[in-house]
């Protein structure tokens, strides 16, 4: 009798340990996995998508903003006739019959039709009152502008998952800013599937972008684009850039470089189209560089604004080379400010040679 009871108290024991051990095993080891797929049996997540901040000239005008489309989705299971569905949504939606016909066939209780659909075709459908269609907001990047500053501001694209992205220009270099943090939240469905109730949290991690304000004039921007797109067809010019700034305080009023693009529809052009020279490119200054030559020589007190020029009558020799002006026109005892005003190559030799190597290397330096 003795060796039973010990063998039924160990068959017992082993059964116990290894009841102990499953249950460690489900509780414990594999806690968060079966909680995450019991979960996954009621709930759905649905994330909560960021309006994406605003990019707004000095005077508070949205250059670029976000207006207001829809996404058409459907419920297949509500659908009573999907080929009759399918030929209808159709030609409202600009798609292809075949594809909306196979989203309808797919055994799910949601499925996205199109998406930037605009608001009159989204009443235009909704007035059908067409059983299984439902629509969802969803803001698309809009610029009333139109291609104005197009390759300062860049283009607002898609990534590898399909989710908003800024390109080139301020939307690419401010992108995480701009494009603001996803939120969260639960939608609780029955066994078919059907949404029954949404979790709304209070904190669902969903925080809108930031907004830039620039110091672009508006106004100046404009004036700008159109003298430079005039004097590269009137010149018959490949390219042009030009900037308007604040020399008191180095902001930029205006900035604008051609050819350039059209970021509503930045797929249709080439990708050259989308760089801006002004900021990826290397520039000799060339005349430009007139006006910080002559400042060095007035700071040093080598001239004044009414200096006269003793060597602007003709071409100036230095080295093997003859300097030329750009036209070929002299003017004699020209005076400094008039050698600005024409951009007289001449009368900068007589202001460089004023100043020295040295001197100007250190003016340069300041």
């Amino acid at each position: 009798m003795r060796w039973r009871f010990l063998a039924i108290f160990i068959i017992f024991s082993f059964s116990f340990l290894g009841i102990w051990g499953k249950l460690f095993y489900w509780q414990i080891v594999k806690a968060d996995e079966l909680s995450n797929l019991g979960k996954d049996q009621y709930a759905n997540y649905l994330e909560i998508p960021p309006v994406r901040g605003e990019i707004k000239t000095s005077d508070g005008f949205p250059i670029v903003t976000n207006k207001l489309s829809y996404l058409v989705y459907a419920d297949p299971k509500v659908v009573a006739n999907k080929d009759s569905l399918s030929q209808i949504l159709a030609p409202l939606l600009d798609a292809d019959q075949a594809s909306i016909s196979a989203e309808l066939g797919l055994d799910k209780v949601w499925v996205p039709l199109q998406t930037n659909v605009d608001n009159a075709t989204k009443e235009k459908i909704d007035s059908m009152h067409l059983p299984g269609i439902g629509f969802q907001e969803t803001p698309v990047r809009f610029y009333p502008e139109a291609s104005m500053a197009a390759k300062l501001l860049g283009f607002v694209g898609k990534d590898q998952f399909g989710s908003d992205k800024g390109y080139f220009g301020l939307e690419g270099y401010y992108d995480r800013q701009l494009k603001g943090r996803i939120g969260q939240t639960t939608i609780v469905h029955d066994a078919m599937g059907k949404p029954v109730l949404a979790k709304l949290v209070a904190d669902s991690g969903q925080q809108d972008g930031r907004s830039l304000i620039l110091n672009i004039d508006r106004v100046i921007q404009f004036d700008v684009e159109e003298k430079l797109k005039k004097g590269i067809e009137q010149y018959g010019a490949k390219s042009g850039m030009a900037i308007v700034m604040d020399p008191k305080t180095g902001a930029i009023l205006a900035m604008s470089a051609f050819p350039s693009f059209d970021p509503r529809s930045y797929w249709e052009y080439d990708q050259s189209s989308y760089i801006d020279p002004i900021i990826t490119d290397t520039y000799e200054p060339g005349s430009t560089f007139k006006p910080l030559v002559m400042s060095i020589a007035l700071d040093l007190g080598l001239v004044t604004p009414t200096t006269e020029c003793n060597i602007c009558s003709g071409p100036v020799k230095v080295g093997d080379y003859d300097l030329h002006t750009w036209n070929d026109e002299y003017f004699p005892n020209t005076n400094m400010i008039d050698v600005i005003q024409h951009s007289d190559n001449t009368g900068m030799v007589f202001v460089a040679q004023k100043i020295g190597l040295d001197r100007m290397l250190t003016g340069l330096k300041k």
